[in-house]
């Protein structure tokens, strides 16, 4: 027989009178008929809190019985240890006496468990793991009584409102988080689990961080409808069903809709077995009847089902931006071990730039617009490039510390990065990437394939970049949909491969295109036999601006090849230098228009020439005053 001390034989002995008691009354357990229940959530595994909430176990707690309560959280009789709470785990005999005493109230006594520590008395009469379940004093948790030592008397009170804190999406994934209104995960347990993040209980309703597949493989017509205009639509935005966002190519003829090719970022909140379609007006402005089901949507990388099929939404917190691990982004390329060895983050990320673009307003109506993906400290190997939606950055941490890789086997057509969808046939307001670093594929290009391309952004489109370009370009942007009138380039340091990079930065868009803010060129290796700077646009009311640019190691900083004839087109350069590597800081092209460009505060450095004019050096000295050539 086992001997127990007096004073742990009283408290037995007091129990026992007051199991006794309640055992007279009946178990009435967690629900209408026991007042005493205040325990609004099951904990995970069980279906109600009767072992944790009867008066008898509430009695015992006044009597000084070394338990653990909590009170509005979903956990049953939790012994051991509870983070932030400092509580330490009862001893083996304190398990043993309180099972004895405790389960004279259920069938018979319950083996204590091999370790106490964070363990939980269910009402199916066994021992469960608190597995990675914790709560933190401080978020709305108080602790109360002796809550460290053997003889633990620790009350635990807390809100209904509370959050429960995993250690990954992955553990939270994989319990059954019925009635629990949010949970909190804490860092990383394991690369592109999606940890520290917040998440919202949403029932069944569709994720936000799920999309439409781009092409024409996410629905069917259900409905060609009739009298339709014939014709090509790009950009069309598509009605109904639980979402918002998704835009298409919808192609007609014959009065009846024949095609549609989801474009973009395939909208947000979308669910298989919705209807679509779109207003007369977007197509022509005739017909009616047509209909489009979606039959498939991407999986959530941010976002997790539980066991229950609870839906549980990734939530980015007021003034915090959603970040690319938290939607499964790995970011671990390295020098030493190349592509091979490397997760493509490409998915993870495009996951993320579309969940951000969720909800863009229009600050045109006096809404708000413009977010942040952020990518934290590390290399991401990106293979398919990237599509940034209007109003959305991709934002780094610094040039020094986020890096994006491209694969080195990428096809040699596909750009790098694109700012706006290139075939919406509409303006891309206000997207752009900030402070990181972009490392170009180790393989030939075709063309003028670039790191960095838009036809239709209107706004920064680079802020404090770094770009290695190796076979690619840098920069190009061209006239193509939705009336661009303003294309800005800030503080980024270009680095063209000295053998095979084909130029530094190309614009060809519309109205204004500005470099500035202390802009860098500057080639590794040999001389470099191309130009940081190519302009050739020509148009009504173009103006060029190039401020604080400086470039070293090649030809020209700039090449001037706007045809003559064009309708108010002016380039002004102000604070360029080169150095004595480059042969020619500024080359106007003969045949280009003259009188149109405009060289100010400008140094040779060390140069060759400071501006080569039609075939012949015009200045060697340093500019002060306005000078048109």
């Amino acid at each position: 027989m086992r001997t127990i001390s007096a004073a742990c034989a009283a408290i037995f002995l007091a129990i026992a009178i007051c199991c006794l008691s309640f055992v007279g009354e009946g178990y009435a357990g967690c629900g209408a008929d026991n007042p005493n229940c205040v325990v609004p959530t099951a904990p995970v595994g069980t279906s109600n809190n009767q072992a944790a909430s009867t008066k008898f176990v509430q009695n015992q707690i006044g009597a000084g019985i070394p338990y653990t309560d909590v009170t509005g959280l979903p956990a049953d009789s939790i012994l051991g240890s509870i983070s932030g709470g400092a509580a330490s785990a009862l001893t083996p005999t304190q398990v043993t006496t309180f099972c004895n005493v405790f389960t004279l109230s259920l069938n018979g006594c319950v083996a204590a468990p091999i370790s106490v520590s964070g363990r939980y008395l269910g009402d199916d009469g066994g021992w469960h793991a608190v597995a990675t379940q914790t709560l933190t004093q401080g978020t709305n948790v108080t602790l109360t009584g002796t809550c460290t030592g053997a003889a633990l008397n620790c009350q635990i009170s807390a809100a209904s409102t509370t959050q429960l804190v995993f250690s990954s999406r992955a553990a939270a994934s994989a319990l059954n988080l019925t009635g629990v209104s949010s949970i909190q995960t804490q860092g990383y347990a394991a690369a592109g689990d999606g940890g520290g993040a917040t998440f919202k209980n949403v029932g069944t309703s569709p994720f936000l961080d799920s999309f439409i597949p781009a092409g024409t493989g996410g629905g069917t017509i259900s409905s060609g409808g009739a009298s339709y205009t014939t014709g090509t639509y790009y950009g069309v935005a598509l009605t109904g069903g639980h979402g918002t966002g998704a835009t298409a190519t919808i192609v007609i003829s014959s009065g009846i809709v024949q095609s549609v090719t989801i474009t973009g970022t395939g909208g947000n909140g979308y669910q298989v077995g919705d209807v679509l379609s779109a207003a007369a007006s977007s197509i022509g402005g005739t017909g009616s009847g047509f209909a489009w089901t979606v039959s498939s949507v991407t999986t959530p990388t941010g976002s997790f089902t539980d066991s229950a099929g609870n839906h549980f939404q990734i939530v980015i917190d007021a003034g915090n931006f959603p970040n690319a691990r938290q939607f499964g982004a790995v970011l671990n390329w390295t020098a030493a071990g190349g592509d091979g060895a490397a997760t493509n983050d490409k998915s993870a990320i495009q996951s993320e730039l579309n969940f951000a673009s969720y909800g863009a307003g229009s600050s045109d109506a006096g809404g708000s617009s413009g977010k942040f993906a952020l990518v934290p400290a590390g290399t991401a190997l990106i293979c398919g490039g990237l599509v940034i939606p209007t109003t959305v950055r991709l934002k780094g941490i610094g040039e020094s510390s986020t890096t994006l890789k491209e694969c080195d086997a990428e096809a040699s057509t596909q750009p790098f990065i694109t700012v706006g969808d290139p075939s919406s046939h509409r303006t891309a307001f206000f997207a752009g990437i900030d402070d990181l670093t972009l490392f170009g594929a180790n393989a030939g290009i075709t063309g003028t394939v670039p790191m960095v391309y838009s036809n239709n952004v209107q706004g920064d489109i680079i802020r404090n970049v770094a770009i290695y370009p190796i076979y690619r370009s840098c920069v190009f942007t061209e006239i193509g949909w939705g009336g661009p009138s303003f294309i800005h380039i800030y503080n980024m340091y270009c680095v063209p491969n000295s053998s095979v990079t084909p130029f530094g930065v190309s614009l060809n868009s519309a109205s204004n295109q500005v470099i500035d803010g202390g802009t860098w060129f500057s080639s590794g290796g040999t001389p470099w036999s191309g130009s940081a700077i190519l302009v050739t646009t020509n148009g009504p009311g173009i103006v060029n601006r190039f401020i604080d640019v400086h470039c070293e190691n090649m030809t020209s900083c700039v090449q001037y090849n706007v045809p003559a004839g064009g309708n108010g087109t002016m380039t002004y350069i102000q604070g360029m230098s080169g150095n004595a590597t480059v042969s020619y800081v500024i080359d106007r092209l003969t045949g280009s228009a003259s009188g149109q460009l405009q060289v100010q505060n400008s140094s040779g450095n060390g140069a060759g020439c400071l501006v080569f004019n039609a075939g012949a050096c015009a200045q060697t000295t340093p500019l002060m005053g306005p000078t048109a050539y």
